[in-house]
């Protein structure tokens, strides 16, 4: 056997520079510079201590807190000042994280002269942990609100990022691609396709758009009617407050799948939550965004007649939320 041949020098530099153990004490770290992007400390920003570092884009940022005029509900504005710079960001994008409990919060973009430029639709969860994505126009706005239910103690996290637009191709036959996100979530903000369509021998059609909550231990049935045995299926759907290590389980026709996979965004995305597991020292990471699944069925277990997916959350002490079920077909031409 003819000895091996060693390393080329820039790919040993490559391999050294990845190492993470203690022999690589010498490594020097770059911190990827965000100059367009900011996350905010939740406590310090409620706190109303000064912002001394904003991306260039952000003018200033300040906390106010009001009594509506429904009910004389107490409500907390987070107002972020914008520098008109509309070739640098054309839109801001937010993530806010809340905690569950009563309320709703809503992003609005204003001008100086008290015009409304946008305002979005109340986001926030009675029971569930939810990271919701905003997209803002920034033309004619000079200032963001965040407003927050009460004393605003349920903000979790807090992002704002600058946006610009991207020339992409599409494929005028297939699904456009995703709304881009800027930590690479595949999750879109376009409305589910309610139309069942044919593409040669291929059918796609929506199941449920939900969204519909999934509890621990109680599964979610959902019933379709095939006129002929197809052969295979593709099951894509979006799930919110996923444990990224345990998917929910699923079932075709009494027979359990295989583990789902998830398209998972950046680590850096400030959706990512760590939670203790009650009973247990393990903190494991739930993405508390919408993120999208997919599942491969195979042709044996889907019939002509009735037949059914079982959803089933069972290591998780915590609800899911799904939405956007659908379902391809492949059929023998």
């Amino acid at each position: 056997m003819p000895p091996l041949k060693s390393l080329p020098a820039w790919l040993s530099a490559t391999v050294g520079c990845l190492c993470l153990g203690p022999a690589s004490a010498h490594a020097e770290y770059r911190p990827r510079p965000t100059p367009f992007t900011i996350r905010f400390d939740a406590a310090s920003l409620l706190a109303e201590r000064a912002q001394t570092t904003l991306p260039l884009w952000l003018q200033g940022v300040s906390v106010r807190h009001y009594r509506a005029d429904i009910e004389q509900m107490q409500i907390t504005v987070i107002r972020l000042d914008l520098r008109r710079m509309k070739s640098l960001a054309p839109f801001v994008e937010l993530r806010v994280g809340l905690a569950p409990g009563p309320g709703t919060a809503s992003v609005t973009a204003w001008s100086e002269t008290g015009q409304q430029i946008f305002r979005s639709k109340p986001f926030g969860s009675l029971t569930e942990l939810t990271t919701d994505t905003l997209r803002v126009a920034t033309e004619g706005a000079d200032y963001v609100e965040v407003e927050l239910p009460r004393n605003g103690e349920r903000l979790q996290s807090l992002s704002a990022g600058a946006m610009r637009y991207g020339q992409i191709l599409q494929a005028v036959d297939f699904s456009p691609e995703p709304v881009f996100d800027a930590f690479g979530n595949a999750a879109s903000d376009a409305p589910a396709i309610d139309q069942d369509r044919l593409l040669w021998n291929r059918v796609q059609a929506l199941l449920d758009a939900g969204p519909f909550a999934l509890h621990p231990d109680l599964p979610e049935r959902l019933e379709f009617n095939l006129s002929q045995a197809p052969e295979c299926g593709l099951l894509t759907f979006e799930i919110r407050n996923a444990l990224a290590e345990a998917p929910p389980v699923l079932r075709c026709n009494d027979e359990e799948l295989p583990a789902a996979s998830l398209t998972l965004p950046d680590l850096a995305d400030p959706a990512w939550r760590a939670r203790p597991v009650r009973g247990s020292d393990d903190e494991p990471l739930r993405y508390t965004g919408w993120i999208r699944v997919q599942q491969f069925v195979p042709s044996r277990l889907l019939q002509k007649g009735v037949n059914q997916f079982e959803f089933l959350q069972t290591l998780s002490e915590e609800s899911v939320e799904i939405r956007k079920v659908d379902l391809q077909l492949r059929f023998r031409r």
